[in-house]
C-alpha cells in the first residue's frame, strides 16, 4: 500500500499540543494545584493566596508556555512536518520518502500506532513519531490501513526512565 501524505498546519498543532498536554509533568503540575485548591476550600486557616498562587501559578505557565511554542514552531514552514510524504507500507518494512531523504524502517522498529487529532500517529522505538494525514486516506482505504498496521506492528511498552537505551 502506498500513501501520499502532507501534515496541515491545523494537523500539527492539534496533534503537538495533544501530546505536550499527555505528558507527566502536566498531570503532576494539575495534581499539585487541585489539591492546594482542595486544602484552601476545606481548611480555611490555610493562607489561600500562597496556597493558590503556589498551585496555579506553576500549571499556567506550563499550559500558556506550551501553546505559545508550538504555535510560533507551527508558522515555520520549513519543518520536515510539512514536507509532502510518500509512505510505502510493505511485508516486511515501510519505506518513507520525502524531499529531504528516504529511510527503510523494518515494522520491529515500530512501536505501536494510534490515531489521534486527525493522524495516525506511528511511535518509532527510538522515540521518533511519523504522522499520517487521515485525510490522506481514502475510506475505502481505511479498514485496510489500519488492519495492516494491527498485524505488523506488535505493540512494545514504552521504556521506562531508568531503562537503558536500545541500539
Amino acid at each position: 500500500m502506498i500513501i501520499e501524505s502532507t501534515i496541515s498546519q491545523k494537523e500539527f498543532v492539534q496533534h503537538a499540543l495533544s501530546r505536550y498536554f499527555r505528558r507527566p509533568i502536566f498531570y503532576v503540575f494539575a495534581f499539585v494545584a487541585a489539591v492546594l485548591t482542595a486544602f484552601v476550600i476545606y481548611d480555611p486557616t490555610i493562607p489561600q493566596a500562597p496556597a493558590l498562587l503556589g498551585g496555579w501559578i506553576p500549571f499556567l505557565v506550563y499550559a500558556i508556555v506550551g501553546w505559545i511554542t508550538i504555535r510560533r514552531q507551527s508558522r515555520n514552514r520549513d519543518l520536515p512536518i510539512y514536507q509532502p510524504t510518500r509512505y510505502e507500507l510493505g511485508r516486511d518494512t515501510l519505506i518513507v520518502s520525502a524531499r529531504s531523504g528516504r529511510s527503510t524502517i523494518p515494522w520491529s522498529q515500530v512501536r505501536n500506532w494510534r490515531k489521534l487529532a486527525g493522524v495516525y500517529e506511528l511511535q518509532l522505538v527510538n522515540g521518533q513519531v511519523l504522522l499520517i494525514s487521515a485525510r490522506a486516506i481514502s475510506p475505502r482505504q481505511v479498514g485496510t490501513f489500519e488492519r495492516m498496521l494491527r498485524n505488523r506492528i506488535e505493540p512494545k511498552p514504552e521504556p521506562g526512565v531508568f531503562d537503558e537505551p536500545t541500539t
